[in-house]
């Protein structure tokens, strides 16, 4: 039996809540590579988990802050810090952060692997693969870089200027130096040629949703609002914060009497709260549901009449068409999307929704009433062949032909495992 080719993963957060990691790692073990994921530890210690085939080490590439008034502290003092310098003219060199520290983790590591992929997970993580690719190159061994391209720098809303310019000349160095590149959609896809340089375009790899695995949720959607299956039920599922457009909705509830909310998310998430706390004369149609696990997520959305993708006019949101978007489709569910580029293109195009003004209640109430008045019709498009086009087993299979293509390798298929992370285990020190 041939040795299985060897990639080394590298992202620089907590992996658990990266579904795209995690699928990725998973699909690749199970098409006969050997992968280890190498991820920032939120905590003080270094601890593992495996996925499938796929080992995930969660290890010291951050300063590691433990107390919420800690980070909010820091990141005051940082936005202070860039005022004065801009005030007096202060002219520095912008270092990416964290890299030195994730560097000096990993190069041992890398050395002794020898992968044959190295796999950069978004721009945060591209710089240190392509370190770790010059450590390689020195001992003699030369390794695959991919850049798995997860947002468009520039529409990065959190980095300032100099870190827009430091990391976008590291992207422009390493995509260079890439075997492969990735995008999550063709509007990305568009942006990332001149931004990075390239003249071919990069490879289209989405992050749908996976089918495999999916089972029937322990909880009902509707019996979490209190309502029965004749109520009209608009739900948003995933992360909450202004940008994302929910105000929008919550005030549409005021034109749509009969019609109730429901929110999936963190209850205790400052933007969920603002939303309940402004709006209590809603409280018996705006509702608030924890998350479930995402293996029962699909079945959970399924029971309401509606999904929404309210979101802002953000420049990483017009490119995307985000995970969300599978769910709701994999769930069967007719969509209501603000006219977001790529995510309103796809619902006209398949039929399967309306498009409403981003941040305008009035035309979100008429685009809510069109799938109201005959939902059926919408949720009639969702083919057994959309549905597979439309999921993470069909990008996986071009995923693997990327690796084995770059690599030159045809890896010896092995037994399929199920898509299950175990827990975290704490390495002994």
């Amino acid at each position: 039996m041939s040795q299985a080719p060897k990639a080394l993963h590298i992202v620089l957060n907590g992996v658990t809540e990266d579904s795209r990691v995690l699928k990725c790692a998973w699909s690749l073990g199970n098409a006969g590579w050997d992968v280890t994921v190498f991820g920032a530890s939120p905590h003080h210690h270094d601890d593992f988990m495996t996925i499938g085939y796929a080992r995930v080490d969660r290890v010291n590439l951050k300063v590691v802050v433990t107390h919420d008034f800690i980070a909010k502290s820091l990141r005051r003092l940082r936005r202070y810090k860039r005022r004065v310098e801009v005030r007096l003219k202060i002219k520095r060199s912008v270092g990416i952060p964290n890299l030195a520290r994730a560097v000096a983790t990993l190069k041992p590591r890398a050395l002794a692997m020898r992968p044959d992929v190295i796999h950069a997970h978004d721009y945060t993580a591209l710089p240190v693969a392509g370190a770790l690719l010059a450590e390689l190159a020195k001992i003699g061994h030369s390794a695959r870089l991919i850049y798995d391209a997860h947002e468009y720098v520039p529409g990065v809303a959190h980095l300032n200027a100099p870190l827009v310019k430091a990391y976008t000349a590291s992207e422009v160095k390493y995509s260079a130096q890439s075997s492969a590149i990735l995008s999550v959609s063709e509007g990305m896809s568009d942006l990332l040629i001149p931004h990075l340089q390239i003249s071919s375009r990069p490879d289209l790899v989405a992050n749908d949703p996976l089918v495999e695995g999916q089972e029937v949720s322990s909880r009902n959607l509707r019996t979490d609002c209190g309502i029965d299956a004749q109520v009209p039920l608009m739900v948003y599922a995933g992360a909450v914060a202004p940008q994302r457009g929910l105000a929008t909705a919550v005030a549409a509830l005021r034109e749509l009497p009969d019609v109730h909310l429901v929110v999936i998310a963190n209850p205790a998430n400052a933007t969920v709260k603002d939303l309940q706390e402004k709006n209590q004369d809603l409280s018996g149609r705006l509702h608030v549901a924890p998350y479930v696990p995402n293996a029962e997520l699909v079945s959970y959305l399924s029971t309401a009449t509606i999904g929404l993708i309210p979101i802002l006019h953000k420049l990483n949101h017009e490119i995307s068409l985000i995970t969300k978007f599978g769910e709701y489709v994999q769930a069967r569910l007719p969509i209501l999307v603000s006219d977001v580029r790529t995510m309103s293109a796809e619902v006209r195009l398949l039929g399967n929704g309306e498009v409403h003004l981003a941040g305008d209640v009035v035309d979100f109430v008429a685009a809510a009433k069109k799938i109201l008045e005959n939902p059926k019709k919408y949720s009639a498009v969702y083919t057994d062949e959309i549905l597979r086009e439309r999921s993470w087993e069909l990008q996986a299979e071009h995923l693997v032909s990327i690796y084995n293509r770059i690599a030159d390798v045809n890896p010896e298929q092995r037994a399929h495992l199920p898509f299950v992370l175990t827990k975290p285990v704490r390495e002994r020190q």
